[in-house]
C-alpha cells in the first residue's frame, strides 16, 4: 500500500537527503544535477513528487531507497499497481527513478523491473456470472457515471490486496474485510473506509453472494476504525461576498485605470464565480450549464424583479438524478458578465467533423481555455484550479478553498442575511439539512442561545 504524498522539511528540497545510506558528498550530486538540468516546470515537480513518494514507501517498508534494487522497485511498481495506478503513472515511476540514480552516479534499478501484480481470478459459478453481468448492464443506467467509477476503483483495491494476501475477494469472508479496514485504517478516514464497504457490498449483491460487510466483526470493525481516527470532515473554507467582491474588482473589465485590458479567460472566470455565487451550484452542476437554458426575467410578470435579470436551468444535480431539472436565479451584473465573457468566447466548428464554418456557440456556458486550443466543456476540477487560482492571486496566504468554496459562502452569507434553514435548502437544493447545517455551524453557534444570553447580559 503506497501512503500518503508526505510533506517535506524545507531544507529537504532533494527527497533522497532524508536516506540514510547516502552520503553528504552524493547528496550534494543530485542537488547539484536536479538544479542544473534544464526541465519544464511539471517535469520537475513530478520528479520531485514521484521521489517523495519513493523514499516514504521504502521508509515504511524498511528498504534502501537509494541505491535501490529492482526487487525493490519491482515491488513499489505493483504497490502502486494495487493502489489503482494507471499504467502511464507506473511508466513515469520507473523514469523518475532512474533518473534520480543517473543523477547520483548509480546503476539503474528499473532495468527489469516489472510489476508483479498476481493475477485476480473470482470464484464464480455460472449463476453469479450472469447475474453480476446482469448487473452491470442495469447499472450502467440506474447509478451516476462517478459513482460506478468510485465503484471500479474499489473494487479493484480489494481484488489487488485480497491478491497479495493470496485470498478471496468475490466472495470475500467477513475476517477478509476485516482485515483489510484494520490495515488500510491508517491511512484512511472514515467516509472513505465506508465508501469502500459499499462497493464491496455491491459488488457482492450483484453476483449473488451474501454480503460480508453485514457480519456484526466487521460492523465492530467499521466502528472501531471510526472512533480511533475520528470522523470530523474536513469543509472548504467559505468564499462569502466580502471576499469575492476584490477578487471580482480584479477581473472587471469596467475597472478604471486598468493598466492592461483583461484576457478572455479573465472574462470567463469572473463569470463563473459569479454564477456560482448566484446558482449555489456544485462544481458538476456549473460546468453542465447550458447557454440555450439561460432566460432573461419577464419584468412584466415579476414587477420585483431588475432588468438584466435572467434565470437558468439546472438539469442534473447530484440529488435529482432523474433529471427533473430546477430553475435558478442569476443576477443582472452575473449576466453581464456572462454577455461580457461570450463576446469572446471561442466558436466551434458547426459539424462534429470538425470541417464545417466556425459559426456556431459552444453549447455550454464555461469551456476549457489554454495555449493548446480551446474545449468546449471545463471539467469540475478546472472549477476548483480557478477559485484556487483567483483566490491566491487576491490573497497569497489564501488557504482550502476549492469549486465547493461559491456553495459554501453563498450558504452562509444567506444565513447571515436571515434566511431560514427550509428556504437554504431549496436555494441549494439540498434534499437533507445535513450539509447546509454543516456548512453554517460556525455562523450558527454565534447567534445561538448561549451567545444570544451573554450578550444581553453584558449589556445590561
Amino acid at each position: 500500500m503506497l501512503p500518503d504524498r508526505p510533506l517535506m522539511a524545507p531544507d529537504a528540497a532533494i527527497p533522497f537527503a532524508l536516506v540514510p545510506t547516502l552520503t553528504p558528498a552524493e547528496v550534494a550530486r543530485l542537488r547539484t544535477a536536479f538544479a542544473a538540468r534544464a526541465m519544464a516546470a511539471p517535469t520537475r515537480r513530478a520528479l520531485l513528487g514521484d521521489a517523495r513518494l519513493f523514499v516514504a514507501w521504502c521508509g515504511q517498508t524498511g528498504r534502501p531507497a537509494m541505491p535501490a534494487s529492482r526487487e525493490t522497485v519491482a515491488a513499489f511498481l505493483a504497490a502502486a499497481a494495487v493502489d489503482g495506478r494507471s499504467s502511464a503513472t507506473l511508466r513515469r515511476y520507473r523514469s523518475s527513478l532512474a533518473w534520480w540514480h543517473a543523477a547520483g552516479g548509480f546503476a539503474n534499478p528499473c532495468a527489469g523491473a516489472a510489476v508483479a501484480v498476481p493475477v485476480l481470478e473470482p470464484n464464480l459459478t455460472d449463476a453469479a456470472m450472469a447475474a453480476l453481468h446482469s448487473f452491470m448492464a442495469v447499472a450502467q443506467r440506474g447509478y451516476a457515471k462517478a459513482t460506478l467509477r468510485a465503484t471500479a476503483a474499489d473494487i479493484r483495491l480489494f481484488a489487488g490486496w485480497c491478491g497479495q494476501h493470496g485470498l478471496s475477494w468475490l466472495p470475500a469472508e467477513p475476517a477478509t474485510v476485516g482485515h483489510y479496514i484494520r490495515e488500510l485504517g491508517s491511512s484512511r478516514k472514515p467516509a472513505t473506509i465506508a465508501r469502500y464497504l459499499a462497493s464491496i457490498s455491491l459488488i457482492h449483491r450483484a453476483a449473488g453472494h451474501a454480503d460480508p460487510c453485514r457480519h456484526w466483526s466487521v460492523t465492530l470493525e467499521r466502528r472501531g476504525h471510526a472512533r480511533a481516527v475520528g470522523s470530523e470532515r474536513r469543509q472548504a473554507a467559505a468564499l462569502t461576498d466580502a471576499m469575492l467582491a476584490p477578487i471580482l474588482d480584479r477581473l472587471n473589465p469596467a475597472q478604471p485605470d486598468r493598466p492592461k485590458p483583461l484576457k478572455p479567460i479573465d472574462l470567463r472566470d469572473r463569470a463563473l464565480l459569479l454564477v456560482g455565487r448566484d446558482t449555489l451550484a456544485r462544481a458538476d452542476e456549473l460546468v453542465a450549464l447550458r447557454w440555450e437554458d439561460l432566460h432573461s426575467v419577464d419584468l412584466a410578470l415579476n414587477p420585483d424583479a431588475q432588468p438584466g435579470e435572467a434565470t437558468i436551468r439546472i438539469r442534473r444535480s447530484k440529488t435529482d438524478q432523474d433529471g427533473e431539472g430546477a430553475e435558478a436565479w442569476l443576477s443582472a451584473e452575473a449576466v453581464a458578465a456572462l454577455v461580457a465573457w461570450r463576446a469572446v468566447a471561442p466558436r466551434w466548428p458547426a459539424e462534429p467533423d470538425g470541417e464545417g464554418p466556425r459559426t456556431r456557440d459552444g453549447a455550454f456556458l464555461f469551456c476549457h481555455l489554454s495555449r493548446s486550443g480551446a474545449g468546449e466543456r471545463m471539467s469540475p476540477a478546472a472549477v476548483r484550479r480557478v477559485v484556487e487560482r483567483r483566490t491566491g492571486d487576491a490573497n497569497p496566504l489564501a488557504v482550502g478553498f476549492s469549486g465547493h468554496s461559491l456553495r459554501v459562502g453563498a450558504a452562509q452569507d444567506l444565513l447571515a442575511a436571515g434566511v431560514d434553514l427550509p428556504g437554504l435548502m431549496q436555494a441549494g437544493r439540498w434534499s437533507s439539512p445535513v450539509m447546509p447545517a454543516r456548512y453554517t455551524e460556525r455562523l450558527r453557534a454565534t447567534r445561538g442561545a448561549v451567545a444570544r444570553v451573554r450578550r444581553e447580559k453584558e449589556k445590561g
